[in-house]
């Protein structure tokens, strides 16, 4: 069984609602979770591409409008046969047809293909973000969390379709969505799941910093450092572990040397949570200071109000980095109302 290198889109229907040939042009609407996979399978190596019997202009007006131009390369949009446009695609990629996934809504469109080249993967897909669980789109030497991606992906589009539906008061929603998030010291378990959240997120760290498995352990059996990390479910699922940060409490005065929260969950005050919790932990430990490090990096400025917001005062500045400090005290900030936070000692 060949892995898939390229995946060739039909667009009315198959990408989108609608066809934007016709009059109903301006009703279309992007298929619920599209974007979601055509940014995955992006990010897995796999390139993407159009086959459609339409106009150019009106599909680059209706890829403009989805916001998801960027993830197409040379596509065939044109009145001719399908087929004759795929083996251009397959000579422009140059790829096998067994390593070419083929998707269309019509199935005589479909059959037409297949006829031509057996040897063509073709296929129909109800939701877009069902393809990411065929055999020949899978991950080489995948983890657990990579093999959960397709149910967590079809989990937060249900998250953001409800979101959609109550933009009136985002608050009230996030109530509504019975929101537990569990603190917890790390296991053995999760040893996987931490690296590979450092070392992917790029928006939501105060360092940017990567990070060697063995190296973070040895750290962590030396007592050099302590890691606490943060799962969340709410109504809709369970996202996991979807927060950390990276603690020296050798002393009575504590520092954050990282902290680290999955875009996944941006918006819900997953990080705020997480600062309180470790501002809890040392006040039971009779800890008398916590100092946390922020680095500016080009794509983490949300984290820049992090331990303002929690009461931190600037310590020292040098250049991009900034080190703020807490005295611990009688009044801890509060939890957002939304969330309901376990901490496991």
């Amino acid at each position: 069984m060949s892995r898939v290198k390229l995946v060739i889109w039909d667009a009315d229907n198959t990408l989108w609602n609608g066809t934007v040939y016709y009059k109903d042009k301006d009703s279309v609407t992007l298929k619920p979770g599209t974007s979601a996979a055509l940014k995955e399978m992006t990010k897995r190596g796999i390139k993407n591409t159009l086959c459609s019997k339409n106009y150019y202009e009106d599909v680059e007006k209706t890829l403009d409008k989805f916001e998801i131009k960027r993830y197409f390369d040379s596509p065939e949009v044109n009145w001719g046969l399908k087929s004759d446009n795929i083996r251009k695609l397959i000579k422009k990629f140059n790829v096998l047809p067994s390593e070419v996934c083929f998707v269309d809504d019509d199935p005589f469109q479909r059959a037409e293909v297949l006829s031509q080249m057996p040897d063509l993967n073709v296929i129909e897909l109800g939701d877009p973000l069902d393809i990411l669980s065929l055999p020949e789109f899978r991950l080489e030497n995948e983890t657990e969390e990579d093999k959960e991606r397709v149910k967590l992906l079809k989990e937060q589009r249900n998250r953001e379709e409800a979101e959609k539906n109550n933009k009136d008061d985002y608050k009230e929603f996030l109530k509504d969505c019975n929101i537990s998030m569990l603190i917890r010291p790390v296991e053995e378990k999760d040893w996987e799941r931490v690296v590979q959240l450092f070392n992917r997120t790029n928006d939501l760290t105060t360092t940017g910093n990567r990070y060697d498995l063995e190296k973070l352990k040895d750290s962590y059996n030396k007592k050099e450092t302590e890691i606490i990390v943060a799962e969340l479910k709410d109504k809709f699922g369970d996202y996991g572990l979807i927060a950390e940060t990276l603690i020296d409490t050798r002393t009575e005065n504590w520092e954050i040397k990282d902290l680290t929260v999955s875009c996944r969950t941006m918006g819900r005050g997953i990080g705020s949570a997480l600062l309180i919790s470790i501002m809890h932990y040392a006040k039971e430990r009779k800890a008398k200071t916590i100092n946390g490090i922020l680095r500016e990096i080009e794509s983490n400025w949300r984290m820049k109000p992090l331990y303002v917001k929690r009461g931190f005062e600037v310590v020292k500045k040098e250049g991009n980095e900034t080190t703020y400090g807490y005295k611990i005290n009688d009044q801890l900030p509060s939890y957002n109302s939304w969330l309901k936070v376990k901490r496991i000692k």
